[in-house]
């Protein structure tokens, strides 16, 4: 009765202004894109480039405006589609719509731009490489047939395959296993051991040093050592306790930082300028 009640009042309105509900004539709200609408690369890349470009990263990159930072983002997006890639646009709206809400801020942490790299990395632009191909990364392997770049301990290629996730202590002889987070496949014993701690010997192959931690020195004297923590030097990601080394653009050497702040100076503001690759390059975020 209540909503019949209601219906009643709107209906009577409309009639005392005339005798009839005057038809909606506003312009509908444009909806999130679907994998419909984003058939290309280019397609995606511009509506990648649109979610990027919120008024958050305009203003701290100093664009002139939104659409001059969507264009040199899509731009950029083109440019480092990884090579020999297929685009997914099935898989298209959800990277988009994940880009908007990690740009929505100007400060965005490690976890989300590995999120983003996630969903916006192999994810859309799937492999050629069938089961047991050579690999280096996962864009060597096709995504869409579920593979992955399963790369040994100590190595630094491997083949892809559907991975299989082995428990701690559990073997990792076949192929495709791989250990869970904190462990690592020893090449010796073939079972899933736990990262070195800080003072234990590392190296290529041997001993894999935990989260925090960077295999220090060279040949029989390297050692786990804590990485570095925010606000230190670095050259690369893993010199960083947090995981990013972040550097202003177009310099070798940065400050390790658990988060980024988006700024003009900031190498992550580069693709929204129209210069340098993008903040969400495949390495980073994606395409």
């Amino acid at each position: 009765m209540r909503i019949l009640a209601l219906v009643t009042v709107v209906f009577t309105a409309a009639c005392a202004n005339g005798g009839s509900l005057a038809p909606d004539t506003s312009t509908p709200e444009a909806g999130p894109p679907t994998a419909a609408s984003l058939t290309s690369v280019q397609s995606f890349c511009e509506a990648y480039g649109q979610a990027q470009c919120t008024d958050a990263v305009v203003s701290a990159c100093g664009v002139p405006d939104a659409s001059a930072c969507a264009t040199a983002a899509a731009q950029a997006c083109v440019a480092n589609q990884p090579q020999g890639t297929m685009y997914v646009a099935a898989n298209a709206p959800a990277c988009i719509a994940l880009a908007g809400s990690t740009y929505a801020s100007t400060t965005i942490t490690v976890d989300q731009l590995a999120a983003l790299a996630s969903a916006c990395g192999s994810q859309v632009f799937s492999g050629p490489g069938a089961a047991r191909a050579s690999c280096q990364t996962d864009y060597d392997c096709s995504s869409m047939a579920g593979l992955s770049c399963v790369v040994p301990f100590g190595q630094t290629a491997g083949h892809c395959y559907v991975p299989v996730v082995a428990q701690p202590g559990a073997s990792c002889a076949q192929a495709p296993d791989v250990c869970t987070d904190g462990f690592y496949c020893d090449p010796m014993t073939q079972a899933c051991t736990v990262d070195a701690v800080a003072g234990a010997g590392c190296g290529p192959g041997y001993n894999q040093c935990a989260d925090g931690l960077a295999c220090s020195g060279g040949g029989p004297f390297a050692t786990c050592m804590a990485a570095s923590p925010d606000g230190y030097a670095c050259g690369v990601d893993t010199d960083c306790a947090g995981g990013m080394c972040d550097k202003a653009g177009g310099q070798a050497l940065g400050t390790c930082a658990s988060q980024i702040t988006l700024s003009p100076l900031d190498a992550s503001c580069a693709s929204f300028v129209g210069a340098g690759d993008s903040g969400a390059e495949p390495a980073e975020g994606g395409i």
